[in-house]
């Protein structure tokens, strides 16, 4: 599995069965009280969850040449619709933009480390 997939993995699997955390850790430092994030919030940091776990598992699956663009591509469209959450959305913020800095590095990934062995296959 490259390294982009296995921190997909391990980043959807946390967002996915504790959405709090992240939302904690962004928190911290900022004078919101209470918990981190409404049950929303939580929803859509489950959805992104999925969508890597989703991703994780089905490049290696699919096991095709192209398949690390179409992450790299599919990152970045959320990086992109992220930073315009955070532009409308002053109370969302901080999360939007956490959330683009970490598809941003995941399509760098996808871009800088290709599947091993991809260069021996042909695109199919």
């Amino acid at each position: 599995m490259r390294g982009p997939d296995l921190a997909r993995l391990t980043l959807g699997g946390l967002c996915l069965t504790r959405p709090e955390l992240p939302l904690r850790w962004l928190r911290r430092g900022t004078r919101r009280p209470g918990p981190p994030g409404g049950r929303g919030t939580r929803t859509v940091v489950r959805v992104l969850g999925a969508r890597y776990l989703v991703q994780a598992v089905g490049g290696p699956w699919l096991h095709r040449s192209w398949v690390p663009a179409v992450d790299a591509a599919v990152d970045l469209t959320h990086a992109a619709s992220m930073v315009g959450l955070a532009a409308v959305a002053p109370g969302h913020r901080r999360i939007a933009l956490a959330s683009a800095a970490a598809a941003t590095a995941f399509a760098v990934a996808d871009l800088t480390h290709p599947e091993p062995g991809a260069h021996l296959r042909s695109a199919s």
